[in-house]
């Protein structure tokens, strides 16, 4: 094997040759300029309709970065031909190993996409000596790629929830696959047009009719959103939505008792509010005398503490009868408490039953919709801000994705062959 075939052999380009290789200049670190040619002789194939064009129309110069050979930067070199096509016409032919109009090979873009998605696409870009777009423009290719050839899965069970994006009152909701942990679509501002048009577009009719149930919150624009997109598809309300309106009745006895009481509950109740939220199991030997000591100076804080810490058995019941029967005996138990808050929340309870007692037909998973969350915030605090949604979104489905899982997985993205085991 001679020279220009081994460099031929590490560029790993089978169909080309190398034909010249210069250095830029007498630097350690200089470029190192690759010119390859064609190695076949018959007809190019247009890149449309790949059909052979034996017509020339003229030649023209391109060069693309390629990963560095040790200190030493590397650019390909390549005459692109100008082709008549018989059926298309004029088209310039289009080469494997870069995509069109752009100035980087496959190889260096899956690299600097990898490497986006573990730090910052600044960091990236200066690892690979490229500039911020390019490195940006590099990772968007190489995510739409990889989603466009990742299988199509069917979800038996969605969760809708929404997330702040900005200051201010701005939202996104977002679709998740809660079997499989996976984001499926974005989608600004939280009302029921936009969770209608992520089931439009997000899933198509086979993947709608998968759908068994949805876990959502008790927000009434995601209720009519799923019943209007999913007729057949069950609505299970989320469990920590539910204990998140019993804090809040907490929190609203809290502050009444702090009108009420006066002197006494200030001495006592300051500085107690988060402990109140927290569950009990949750709590240290310290935070636990704190509320005690409240407990003791007022006894109303206690029972509505003592009925929410109760509340959290209602979903280790399995059948239909079993919540039912819990939940009347917890009502029951209010009767002479003298709590309108929960008074207030038992009515929301009932009102909302049927979704509740949905989860004893549809066990999903509650903390999948909480975990995507964190996720995105995490992509949102490595990127610094994301102004594109659609940039956002090939991250987080990467992200929830996990397509790389082992050093065979990783070879095959960057040996150009997109590659997904899941």
């Amino acid at each position: 094997m001679g020279p220009r075939a081994q460099l031929t052999r590490i560029l790993g380009l089978r169909d080309f040759r190398v034909i010249q290789l210069a250095f830029q200049d007498e630097s350690p670190g200089s470029r190192i300029e690759v010119r390859i040619a064609w190695k076949a002789l018959r007809g190019r194939r247009c890149p449309n309709c790949h059909r052979r064009c034996r017509s020339i129309r003229g030649r023209r110069e391109r060069c693309w970065d390629d990963l560095p050979w040790g200190p030493h930067p590397v650019r390909i070199r390549y005459q692109l031909l100008r082709l008549r096509c018989p059926r298309c016409g004029l088209a310039t032919e289009a080469v494997p190993f870069a995509d069109s109009y752009s100035r980087a090979t496959r190889r260096l873009r899956n690299q600097i996409a990898i490497d986006c998605q573990s730090m910052p696409t600044s960091h990236a870009a200066v690892r690979h000596a490229v500039s911020w777009g390019k490195a940006r423009r590099s990772e968007r290719a190489f995510l739409e790629e990889w989603d466009a050839r990742r299988p199509r899965h069917r979800p038996r069970y969605l969760g809708a929830d929404e997330i702040q994006r900005s200051k201010g009152q701005k939202y996104w909701t977002v679709l998740s696959d809660l079997v499989r942990g996976q984001v499926i679509g974005l989608a600004k501002d939280r009302t029921q047009e936009a969770l209608e048009g992520l089931l439009d577009t997000s899933l198509d009719a086979r993947q709608r009719a998968s759908v068994k149930a949805c876990c959502i919150d008790m927000a009434k624009p995601y209720i009519n959103a799923i019943q209007k997109a999913l007729p057949e598809a069950e609505i299970v309300f989320d469990k920590f939505h539910v204990l998140q309106h019993a804090s809040k009745a907490i929190d609203e006895v809290r502050r009444a008792e702090f009108f009420r009481a006066g002197d006494v509950m200030r001495a006592y109740g300051r500085g107690k509010r988060w402990l109140l939220l927290k569950r009990w199991d949750n709590l240290d030997r310290e935070e636990r005398g704190s509320l005690k000591e409240l407990f003791h100076a007022n006894r109303r804080l206690y029972k509505a503490y003592l009925m929410r810490e109760q509340l959290d058995r209602l979903w280790t019941y399995k059948t239909e009868n079993g919540v039912t029967s819990f939940l009347l005996r917890w009502i029951k138990a209010l009767r002479w408490q003298r709590l309108p808050e929960m008074q207030k929340l038992a009515r929301t309870l009932v009102a909302h039953l049927d979704g509740i007692l949905a989860y004893t037909r549809h066990q999903v998973r509650f903390g999948v919709v909480e975990g995507v969350n964190s996720i995105i915030k995490v992509v949102l605090r490595k990127a610094r801000g994301m102004r594109d949604s659609h940039m956002l979104l090939l991250k987080l489905k990467w992200a929830t994705a996990h397509p790389i899982r082992s050093a065979r997985t990783l070879k095959r993205f960057l040996d150009m062959g997109l590659h997904s085991d899941r």
